[in-house]
């Protein structure tokens, strides 16, 4: 979904792809879960998941089918209706589309 907002860095690409998250919580238990990629930019993506995940966690995240493989940081959060729509920003790498040769 393009933001034409003008708040964003990088436009939005519509992507919708089977991701993993892993990431530490509170008491430092190792937790996983699987969703789906929403969209993404050079910078971050949005994803669709099952169960929260506190703001200013650090992820790490695996997408195969956008070639997305590293570590993000969660953005925002929010319920809609049965699962969370969670905002990533990419820590230290930024995504590139895979071109016909890749």
């Amino acid at each position: 979904m393009p933001d034409n907002t003008g708040l964003r860095r990088e436009q939005r690409t519509e992507k919708s792809s089977p991701v993993q998250l892993i990431w530490k919580d509170k008491t430092g238990t190792d937790r996983y879960i699987s969703g789906r990629s929403l969209d993404i930019s050079a910078s971050g993506m949005r994803a669709e998941i099952g169960e929260a995940i506190e703001k200013q966690t650090y992820v790490t995240i695996s997408c195969l089918g956008l070639g997305v493989q590293g570590s993000a940081s969660v953005r925002s959060c929010a319920r809609k209706g049965m699962k969370f729509i969670v905002g990533l920003e990419f820590s230290g790498w930024a995504w590139k589309p895979k071109t016909r040769e890749d």
